[in-house]
């Protein structure tokens, strides 16, 4: 322990001597540590429970079973919670959406989130109110009777700016009044990973109006009495010393013993006990996570590539003193001991600047790149910035690491040298065969390797996002309007919506500078087609699942700005009788007909639904026409097979209406809006261009995400590896000092001197993207599906990434060459 207390005290006196030396080692370190950190700290927060009341006792049950319903109907759940005997604080929560509308005239109604629960779900959960009360037991007691609700913190103070007079005051909710009773703490979240925005009880889920269930039915339905509707979502506490286990298998018990009324009929069913927070468990989760810390973990590699040149040509200064050391008889592995506690005590200040880099860019950047990358409020989450115990670990971690990294070769370099030139005063030969070491350059050729590797992702990214943004779509993109809209709550029934629909069309058409409005349904469909022969018979060996297809009205193509190829459109008698008619994309006829005329061909459809069954749409469809292939399906990809299918614009299924301007779209969405909201002022609206909805596409977005993430990595590898390739360069340049001067003494110029030194930087530049370009190639095919169709080979984008590594290697080697073009021969050769 003395040994290591004198290590620390010598290694810090050392490092303060070379003030210069250890800023510039703690700087590059922290950078490196420090993105590592944040990025490992913003994943690590999906890894985080809920701040709730020892979360880690709070279990979420689901019934599992061969059909998709994994929730509790009413009767169920009174079951289950009168009879456990492992588990207490039932909480049982269904999430509502809400039109609230104010009594002001002109003000838009609102659509909100909420919670239906239970009365003690504020309480078991540990959560507080600042204002007024959470509701009672005796205000859940009776079905529909007590029309209370509570504010969640984020929703008062956006909505009703912090009003502190806000309980006892009326909002209406789908058409009802409710009374507000209270306002929670700004850090209860409750259960979801997103606060929402009111909690009720539960027993106002007797209410009809419904968004989260909209469907043919929902007016029907029994929330409170009906065993086969589960609806509920369930979680609860485990007792104290109680486990998951036997939770689990008590409600295994429960389930086969108690009343078959208890539970709904249908497949056999088990009853799934588990941890509530197990967020990022996801394969996808831990894949992205491995690939992004991956790509920092380059830059982590190349900031230690530098310091361990930085150390490399410190330990060639002091050769004399590890010579003596060694010369009088110190043991060898005592001194490298003594130069890697110089290092460790290196790392532990850029490991602890890096936390702090992270933590500041955290708290600065991740709000924004978490609504960039998934469209949700940071504010309202459960998510908080503060470091936890894991950052702490994983940061002091990597500086551990480091530190042997960068600090292990060196010390085992200068350790071993001869020791009569060091004896006899004859250290500069030594520093110039480490100067000229295969180790410093093959350190500078890594660095520009793994440099090469991290642009070239990006390099794709921003290529792929810039040819999908330029391509031509295949539809009018820039001319569509899209308006998305839902009347569940004001309009009753199928007959109400189809009259509103056929209503706002006809005022929509009507607007200047209108061309056509058409219907577009709200999912797209999947089907199964067997090609027929001309005998109607199955083609052999020809049949094709899941194939994209698109339900579309008379005037659909023609709103959209596709052309028809082949052929003709649908007619308006073919689309309201659904006459077995299809219209193809380009792509499809060439595959299902390479040298045949598509038009009179036939096909059997038949749809895949959900439960995996297949309803048969159509017997024998005739193909009557060739559409141009198009992106309208998803941005940034044409399928290969593709298909239109004839259907009546007053099916219920149509939630949005396509409005083709003569100009341009975005003119056209305040007189839309106010058409709209003429019709119908209870209406829930969202309008926008056909541009911004290819934008905000999930794909596209996280592709922007990620190349924003890409750029970011490579240009600070770039700025290290410059950095290192400046540093190798400049050190040699002043150990060649005699070299050089007697090559200038004997008649080299100035200019030739600087493209020597040059050519010897720009020639590790070129093995090292040698060496990358192998590499990059198979790194980059991981990244296909966010590539729109550009080939993870795209030779622009490799040529630009070389070209940039050149430019800033010229750069770095500038100053040293230009350096050494000006030397004085006679100072120089008196230096020596």
């Amino acid at each position: 322990m003395t040994n290591l207390w004198q290590d620390l005290r010598y290694g810090v006196r050392m490092l303060l001597k070379k003030p210069a030396f250890t800023l510039i080692a703690i700087i590059t370190l922290s950078l490196g540590i420090g993105v590592n950190t944040a990025l490992f700290a913003g994943f690590n927060l999906l890894l985080r429970p809920n701040p709730i009341k020892d979360p880690d006792t709070v279990v979420k049950i689901e019934r599992q079973s061969e059909d998709a319903g994994r929730n509790f109907s009413y009767p169920g759940y009174v079951y289950y919670h009168d009879h456990a005997q492992t588990l207490l604080d039932f909480l049982p929560t269904i999430e509502e959406k809400f039109l609230l509308r104010e009594q002001a005239s002109g003000v838009e109604p609102l659509e909100i989130k909420g919670i239906f629960t239970s009365e003690n779900y504020l309480s078991a959960l540990g959560g507080k109110t600042i204002l007024g009360r959470f509701f009672t037991q005796e205000e859940n007691l009776v079905e529909g009777r007590d029309a209370v609700i509570v504010l969640s913190h984020y929703f008062w103070r956006q909505r009703f700016a912090g009003d502190s007079n806000i309980v006892g005051r009326t909002l209406l909710l789908n058409g009802k009044s409710f009374t507000v009773i209270g306002v929670t703490s700004p850090g209860f979240v409750g259960l979801q990973i997103e606060m929402p925005d009111i909690w009720l009880p539960l027993m106002m889920r007797a209410d009809k109006s419904t968004l989260q269930f909209a469907g043919p039915k929902s007016e029907d339905r029994d929330w409170f009495g009906d065993r086969e509707f589960p609806w509920l979502s369930l979680h609860a506490r485990l007792k104290t010393g109680k486990t998951i286990a036997e939770a689990q298998a008590e409600m295994a018990l429960l389930q086969d013993q108690g009343p078959r009324a208890a539970e709904a009929s249908g497949p056999k069913k088990f009853i799934g006990v588990a941890p509530a927070f197990s967020a990022g468990t996801t394969e996808s989760f831990w894949t992205t996570m491995a690939i992004t810390l991956g790509a920092s973990g380059l830059v982590l590699l190349i900031a230690c590539s530098n310091i361990a040149n930085m150390l490399l040509a410190r330990g060639a200064e002091r050769a004399s003193e590890i010579g003596v050391r060694l010369a009088v008889g110190a043991n060898r592995w005592r001194v490298i001991r003594l130069l890697l506690t110089e290092s460790f005590l290196l790392a532990v200040a850029g490991g602890a600047t890096g936390i702090l880099l992270a933590r500041w860019s955290v708290e600065l950047l991740f709000p924004w790149v978490f609504a960039r990358s998934s469209g949700r409020i940071f504010a309202k989450t459960a998510l908080s910035l503060s470091p936890d115990w894991r950052v702490l670990v994983f940061a002091m971690s990597l500086s551990l690491l480091s530190s042997v990294a960068f600090g292990l070769v060196p010390a085992l370099r200068a350790t071993r040298q001869d020791l009569i030139p060091t004896i006899n005063g004859g250290h500069s030969a030594s520093g110039g065969r480490i100067t000229r070491s295969w180790l410093r350059n093959g350190l500078v050729i890594a660095q520009v390797a793994l440099c090469f590797v991290l642009l070239i992702p990006a390099g794709l990214l921003l290529r792929a996002l810039t040819k999908v943004g330029d391509v031509d779509r295949g539809y009018a993109a820039n001319k569509l309007l899209v308006v998305e809209y839902s009347v569940n709550l004001v309009k009753k029934g199928a007959p109400s919506a189809q009259l509103f629909r056929q209503q706002l069309m006809a005022r929509l058409a009507a607007l200047p500078g209108v061309q056509s409005v058409c219907p577009q349904a709200d999912s797209d469909g999947q089907a199964r087609i067997i090609p027929l022969d001309n005998l109607g018979q199955k083609a052999p060996g020809k049949q094709f699942d899941q194939v994209p297809f698109q339900w579309v009205t008379a005037n659909y193509l023609d709103t959209i700005g596709t052309p028809l190829i082949l052929g003709r459109g649908f007619t308006v008698e073919e689309v309201e009788s659904k006459i077995p008619v299809i219209i193809v994309s380009q792509s499809t006829a060439r595959i299902l007909w390479p040298d045949e005329n598509p038009l009179d061909k036939t096909m059997r459809v038949e749809q895949l639904m959900g439960d995996d069954s297949v309803c048969e749409v159509m017997h024998v469809a005739k193909v009557i026409g060739v559409a141009r292939d198009n992106q309208i399906y998803r941005p940034g990809h044409i399928p290969p097979l593709f298909f239109y299918a004839p259907q009546p614009a007053f099916i219920d299924e149509y939630r949005q209406l396509l409005v083709r301007a003569v100009s341009d779209a975005a003119s056209l969405k305040e007189p839309a809006r106010k058409e709209a909201f003429a019709l119908e002022p209870g209406l829930i609206l969202t309008i926008g261009t056909m541009e911004s909805v290819f934008g905000e596409e999930s794909l596209i977005n996280s592709a922007r995400v990620a190349s924003e993430l890409a750029a970011a990595l490579g240009s600070l590898a770039l700025l290290l590896a410059a950095v290192g390739l400046y540093g190798v360069m400049a050190y040699s340049v002043a150990q060649r000092t005699r070299e050089i001067g007697v090559r200038m003494a004997l008649g080299a110029q100035a200019s030739q001197v600087q493209m020597h030194v040059i050519a010897q930087g720009m020639k590790l530049v070129l093995i090292g993207v040698s060496i990358g370009l192998p590499i990059s190639m198979v790194v980059s095919r991981v990244m296909n599906s966010m590539l729109f169709g550009l080939s993870a080979r795209d030779p622009a984008t490799y040529v630009g990434a070389a070209a940039l590594l050149a430019i800033a290697g010229l750069m770095a080697c500038w100053m040293p060459a230009r350096r050494a073009a000006k030397a004085d021969p006679m100072i120089a050769l008196r230096r020596e």
